[in-house]
């Protein structure tokens, strides 16, 4: 896995984890480049020889130091930027550990309750996957 040139773009895949604790979805807010400043579920690149679900894993204590058990795969979802498409798996589960702070590619973390997501200035597709995996874990 890894990216890939198709056309002019350069094409990324990647994984995110979207992480419950009871009614609360775990967020993080972009700390660099793609997405600065806006909240979305903890994740990033796919490495070589790694598994969307291992990548979302690796991703999720990388960005916010929780450990989770992903079981669901929520879905695939698109985002492009000048040169890039980017591919994210995204997976669902629950938390297991960890006391989440920001880390790496993180300026802020928070667990939201979902009903007060609409008060926070989501990336791309995130309220979506949020929904999609709530349904999903039968929350």
């Amino acid at each position: 896995m890894g990216k890939e040139n198709t056309s002019n773009a350069i094409i990324i895949k990647a994984a995110s984890a979207c992480v419950w604790r009871g009614e609360d979805v775990l967020l993080v807010q972009r700390g660099k480049a793609l997405g600065h400043g806006l909240w979305s579920l903890p994740g990033g690149r796919i490495e070589p020889d790694e598994t969307a679900i291992a990548a979302a894993a690796r991703e999720l204590l990388e960005e916010s130091g929780i450990t989770a058990s992903l079981q669901q795969h929520v879905g695939d979802f698109d985002l492009s930027a000048p040169g890039v498409h980017y591919v994210i798996s995204c997976f669902a589960g629950f938390y297991v550990s960890g006391m989440a702070r920001p880390m790496t590619d993180a300026s802020a973390v928070a667990w939201v309750h979902w009903t007060n997501l609409a008060t926070y200035r989501l990336a791309p597709n995130s309220g979506t996957a949020i929904r999609l995996a709530r349904n999903l874990l039968s929350l």
